[in-house]
């Protein structure tokens, strides 16, 4: 407990902090010249949820006891976490069309909060009903931290931002609410990030289309743009099911009009980025899928098996790869209140050149 709280206080420090090597990962212009797909990025894993409080990890003990050890790792604030160098975040977000289905845990707080969660709108929550923690409650909410802090730090690196939008469906003894999304709540999400990053701030699949027929050609003819042309922005992937995937392309041909990539099969007209999470049993088809030009994320650890084992071998193989996004909940200067001393690391930074997909200087 000691330890959890020591890290507490001390989070806010974290905002000052610097990228591990001592300089924030903007200031390397070497990379500028370099494809999005010709970089590494490594990231976080659940971004927006903190360590569970006390009342919160009594709750996951008594109602899913087996889910504790998996469920033990958290981040500081989204502000810290850039502040460290992470380039490549992720949000969970909930459809919430009529507003107040999550508002349960919040009933005792301050007006301005019940307010919040009465609102429709997307929440950010990981497991509804059991793990509800969160740096910001609302997806909206979310997306203001990044546009102020890109706001505050003008000529930035691109920002890799993944969007899991997971339906709600009841858990018998743990919740009743039965919520998807649906083609409406999916065009908010993209209102709400025009609304709050600004379209001119995000790098959209019609932009790396151009004036090719599909997306899937523009990627395979490497049309991704440099590093240095997309300073200063974001790029989002939709993370969702295979029919939401599905409902976000409906009417939007290669994605047109989206502000939002996805996951989509290799052959089809949308297909730009792969989630494949297991890094050693896929290492030959997410190298070769680099290499044609797709962008690849996936897990340095999961659970956080690999930091309680000290078992390196899923990052080595991630690394190996060629994967563009790295994700892991052990990055340099990640809380460790279990005292597990596992560290995850690119070596030379957060942002680096990747030797799968260019030519890196030794």
């Amino acid at each position: 407990m000691m330890m959890r709280i020591g890290w507490m206080i001390g989070a806010a420090g974290l905002l000052m902090a610097m990228a591990p090597g001592g300089s924030m990962p903007d200031a390397d212009k070497r990379l500028d010249s370099l494809r999005l797909d010709q970089v590494r990025m490594l990231g976080s894993h659940n971004s927006y949820r903190p360590y569970p409080l006390p009342q919160v990890e009594a709750r996951i003990r008594a109602l899913a006891p087996k889910e504790w050890d998996g469920l033990a790792y958290g981040h500081p604030p989204l502000e810290s976490q850039l502040a460290l160098g992470l380039r490549q975040l992720e949000i969970d977000v909930a459809p919430d069309p009529q507003g107040g289905a999550y508002a349960a845990p919040y009933a005792d707080g301050p007006a301005e909060i019940k307010a919040e969660m009465a609102a429709p709108g997307a929440k950010t929550i990981h497991v509804p009903g059991l793990d509800w923690q969160t740096h910001c409650r609302t997806f909206r909410a979310c997306m203001a931290i990044f546009r102020r802090w890109s706001d505050a730090h003008p000529g930035h690196l691109p920002v890799m931002l993944l969007v899991n939008a997971s339906d709600v469906r009841p858990i018998p003894g743990l919740r009743t609410t039965d919520i998807g999304f649906d083609a409406a709540t999916l065009d908010a999400l993209d209102s709400d990030i025009a609304a709050t990053l600004g379209r001119e701030r995000v790098i959209t699949p019609d932009d790396v289309r151009g004036n090719l027929p599909t997306l899937r050609e523009a990627v395979t003819a490497h049309r991704w743009p440099t590093v240095g042309a997309s300073r200063g922005k974001f790029l989002l992937v939709l993370d969702t099911s295979e029919a939401n995937e599905e409902r976000y392309r409906s009417g939007h041909a290669s994605l047109k009009g989206r502000m939002m990539f996805g996951w989509y099969p290799e052959d089809a007209p949308e297909a730009a980025f792969f989630n494949m999470q297991s890094p050693s049993k896929d290492m030959a088809t997410i190298t070769r899928r680099v290499r044609a030009g797709f962008m690849v994320r996936t897990r340095a650890d999961s659970e956080t098996l690999e930091a309680r084992n000290h078992d390196r071998s899923r990052l080595d193989a991630a690394i190996t790869s060629g994967a563009q996004l790295i994700s892991t909940d052990y990055y340099e200067g990640a809380p460790d209140p279990r005292g597990l001393n596992f560290r995850v690391s690119l070596g030379n930074g957060t942002v680096i050149c990747n030797s799968v997909s260019a030519r890196c200087a030794k």
